[in-house]
């Protein structure tokens, strides 16, 4: 996995998945039904709204990427993090 720093050029707000089946474990596979995350499919477990502007790190070939859209990221250089009065580190 490689991942690449991006900033969304727009506001984009993330659905909530749908809450994945709670199957009981098998003896040494894991626990019982109900332990542990709240595993979904297809999004996070609740309404994610990332805000113009805001830095992000993610893998391009990642689902996280897909679902905000490649259309809504640019990826920040290292020159443009440092240089000028638009760099986006201190």
């Amino acid at each position: 996995m490689a991942v690449n720093k991006y900033v969304l050029v727009a506001d984009v707000t993330l659905a909530a998945g749908t809450a994945a089946t709670v199957v009981a474990g098998e003896p040494g596979t894991g626990g019982a039904a109900g332990f542990g995350g709240a595993p979904t499919t297809g999004g996070p477990p609740w309404a994610v709204t990332y805000k113009r502007g805001q830095e992000i790190v993610l893998d391009p070939a990642g689902g996280l990427f897909t679902q905000i859209g490649g259309g809504n990221l640019r990826q920040i250089t290292p020159s443009q993090e440092s240089g000028g009065v638009l760099g986006t580190a201190n």
